[in-house]
């Protein structure tokens, strides 16, 4: 029989999580839910059972944020549970050896060797802070299963790539399936709603984010000052399009560029993954849009701007007779701000659902770092190298198109 202190006794949320049965298990969950605490313990009891031979890796983005949560909550666990000196511990590898299994802490930005380590359990701590593509590494080389927790600040791959998914489980949690909240943090999440009723937008978010568990209004996004629209004008003038290359992971896109009444418009032409550039090539031949009576091909007739990181693609293209180039300046910062000085229109669910998303990167505490999250930005890249090779006042045109007539 295991002794459990009060703080680490099983919880609504606990039964929630250890009832998924898929491959995939994402746990979206708000502030003093339990998730990470309970998902810690299903881990501990699955080295201490009968099972042999399990690898459990605990994985976050850094360190220093494993330091300072999913390893600390684990140890105070096992003191808690009489289990602390059971367990053959190095510290230096963080790794607690339970006879024949073996639960492992490490992170992504500095371990990077032990991604490709094999495994029976994973679980990610915080996994809106790490990359898709480290997912995926990750993922490919576990056996068993997987969990997923998060705060719901945002949108990002999981909502994405997998939530909906027939291999993926997901589930929400929030104070509520915790029975033994502490009271002090209990009355701090109903602050938030008490504030959010009383009419503050700002306290609303926080209280859908932190209190509900569900996603709210991404905190830090980027681009306000644009709109959806149904369709591109026909009076809309084309300017160009632009293009960012992917494949397994990330799709390959093709926006095209317009301008009408002031305003630029951004028409998703093509969002996928799995795509040779032969296939590329054989979509921009095949565009056509009607202008009255006629049938125009706008792509291969006009100027493409690509991501300049595979000049082997862009030189492929050519081969095919479509006029493409490398985009001469991919600076972010700079590039963002001369998006700023248009107002932008959307036609295309992914075109949307980027700039609804597209966010500054925060430390732990909140503040801006000052550059963008490297995420929904498959379109956006591209926008961004055409604005500033082709539409700013630095651009051979020599002026923005907000000025232009």
């Amino acid at each position: 029989m295991i002794p459990v202190a009060v703080p680490y006794k099983t919880t609504s949320a606990f039964e929630k999580i250890v009832s998924l049965k898929k491959e995939i298990q994402i746990v979206q969950g708000g502030k003093g839910s339990s998730k990470t605490i309970s998902i810690l313990m299903l881990f501990i009891l699955l080295a201490v059972s009968v099972r042999q031979n399990l690898i459990l890796s605990v994985v976050a983005e850094s360190l220093p944020n494993l330091k300072s949560g999913a390893l600390r909550d684990f140890e105070k666990i096992l003191k808690a549970w009489g289990l602390f000196h059971s367990f053959k511990i190095n510290k230096t590898d963080r790794t607690y050896q339970y006879g024949s299994n073996m639960i492992e802490f490490f992170s992504v930005d500095a371990e990077y060797s032990r991604l490709g380590s094999r495994r029976s359990h994973l679980y990610v701590n915080e996994g809106d802070a790490i990359k898709f593509n480290t997912f995926i590494e990750l993922q490919g080389r576990t056996s068993e299963f997987t969990i997923i927790d998060f705060n719901p600040r945002r949108k990002f791959w999981a909502h994405k790539e997998l939530i909906g998914q027939p291999n993926v489980d997901f589930i929400i949690l929030n104070f509520t399936h915790n029975e033994y909240i502490p009271p002090n943090e209990k009355k701090s999440i109903l602050w938030y709603k008490k504030k959010a009723d009383e009419g503050s937008k700002f306290f609303l978010n926080k209280w859908r984010v932190l209190g509900l568990g569900l996603l709210g209004i991404t905190e830090g996004v980027i681009f306000e000052n644009w709109d959806k629209a149904d369709a591109i004008p026909e009076e809309a003038t084309y300017q160009g399009g632009c293009i960012d290359w992917g494949f397994a992971n990330d799709p390959a896109t093709v926006t095209k560029i317009y301008k009408y009444n002031g305003k630029i418009y951004c028409l998703e032409s093509l969002y996928r993954r799995g795509l040779l550039n032969s296939q590329i090539a054989a979509h921009i031949k095949a565009d056509r849009r009607k202008i009255g009576e006629r049938f125009v091909n706008e792509l291969f007739n006009g100027i493409i701007i690509a991501d300049g990181s595979e000049p082997k693609s862009i030189a492929e293209l050519r081969t095919y007779g479509i006029n493409i180039t490398k985009a001469k300046d991919k600076r972010i910062n700079s590039g963002l701000e001369i998006m700023q000085e248009f107002d932008f229109m959307l036609v295309g669910k992914n075109l949307i659902e980027e700039f609804e998303n597209y966010s500054e990167k925060t430390n732990r505490s909140g503040e801006s770092m000052g550059e963008p999250v490297d995420d929904w930005n498959h379109c956006i890249d591209p926008i961004r190298y055409f604005c500033v090779d082709k539409l700013s006042r630095s651009a051979t045109n020599g002026n923005t198109l907000k000025f232009i007539k």
